[in-house]
């Protein structure tokens, strides 16, 4: 944009020499188009390199306005039968400035503006007293200062508006964050929701389904929790499962199994005491092991300050072709089997090569089939 003002006005100037109408020495003109040409070139250099990032104000505006302006006083104390029409440039130059100079800038460049055409005008009238006409110089004054100062205005109105709009931008991106947060986190133990942890997982299938890898899941339940919530209370049972998924989520983070700020790796609460655990580019076998630390963590944990629990889990492995809801059936099946041999356990897949067994209790009964409710829906 500087370059094209630039050549804009040089032609101008180029076209007033040759005509005529620019009275000044050859020498000057080639001195003035030289300076002219070396200052572009180094903003242009600067920009391009990237070393203009490394001060406050990366676009250079102030520099730039500083040295344009400072052409513009070297032609018109050259010209001075042709100062009336370059003052356009200082409205021009105070213009280019309007989205990046602050209220401070603008009132500088003002000032500095208003400053040099009166340094011009008064060396001018040391020197050629004859030649100069007090009531047109004045005109030149009053115009050039209202032009000035309503462009000073007019900047620092728009400047305002900038910041009004860069705090609204800053607000709406944090309620848009915000509501983001609570589109895919649970309200109670801040871990990732079902709709979030169903999505991830579809994603991951079709990831390992596309690059032929694989990933496994468990199912995590914690043991006896309904008879927790009938001894203690309901908000002593939201406070452990607080607590269980924090605690989860830090163990998973130290034994740097699970990241939970990659994509596809996470952990999520899918409805009451059950969580599940996502670990992509994971085998059985890993599955198994994270699971089981998870597990001994929890046991060894105290909730409340004083009570005890534990969790049972189910590990699957995904099978290539196969749906979300079959590994996640699979997986519950492990956490059954888990529940029905004694709990405080985790239990695979692949090991269940034969039926359930025959009892249940009727909190096993519950457990699972609002583990299967869940997945249905």
């Amino acid at each position: 944009m500087a370059l094209v003002s630039y050549c804009m006005w040089i032609s101008l100037g180029l076209f007033a020499f040759y005509t005529g109408q620019l009275t000044i020495p050859r020498e000057m003109l080639y001195v003035i188009l030289g300076g002219i040409a070396l200052s572009n070139l180094y903003f242009y250099v600067m920009i391009r390199s990237g070393l203009n990032r490394r001060l406050g104000d990366p676009a250079m505006t102030l520099p730039q306005l500083i040295i344009a302006t400072g052409w513009a006083m070297v032609l018109m104390f050259s010209a001075p039968q042709a100062r009336g029409a370059l003052m356009m440039v200082y409205v021009i130059t105070i213009l280019f400035g309007i989205f990046h100079l602050t209220r401070r800038g603008f009132f500088a460049m003002t000032a500095l503006s208003l400053g040099g055409y009166m340094l011009i005008v008064g060396t001018d009238y040391v020197l050629s007293p004859e030649h100069f006409v007090m009531n047109r110089e004045l005109l030149n004054v009053m115009v050039l200062s209202a032009s000035l100062i309503w462009c000073a205005s007019f900047g620092n109105y728009v400047a305002q508006l900038k910041s009004t709009l860069r705090q609204n931008n800053i607000e709406l991106r944090e309620a848009v964050s915000s509501a983001s947060r609570m589109a895919t986190r649970d309200h109670l133990t801040q871990s990732f929701n079902r709709r979030y942890m169903m999505a991830s997982l579809s994603r991951e299938k079709a990831r390992a389904d596309r690059t032929g890898s694989t990933f496994s899941l468990s199912i995590l339940d914690l043991d006896h929790f309904k008879d927790l919530n009938d001894a203690h209370g309901h908000l002593v049972g939201d406070r452990v499962l607080t607590a269980f998924a924090y605690l989860a989520r830090q163990e998973l983070r130290a034994t740097d199994v699970i990241d939970l700020d990659s994509e596809g790796r996470c952990f999520g609460r899918f409805g009451g005491e059950e969580f599940i655990c996502l670990l992509p580019s994971t085998d059985e076998d890993g599955g198994h092991r994270c699971a089981e630390r998870l597990r001994e963590a929890t046991a060894d944990a105290n909730f409340e300050g004083k009570l005890k629990i534990t969790l049972s889990a189910g590990v699957a492995e995904y099978r290539a072709g196969e749906s979300v809801a079959d590994t996640l059936r699979r997986a519950d099946d492990a956490l059954y089997f888990a529940k029905q041999t004694g709990r405080n356990r985790v239990e695979c897949a692949s090991t269940l090569d034969g039926p359930r067994p025959p009892t249940e209790t009727d909190d096993d009964k519950i457990v699972h089939g609002h583990f299967r409710h869940s997945l249905s829906s």
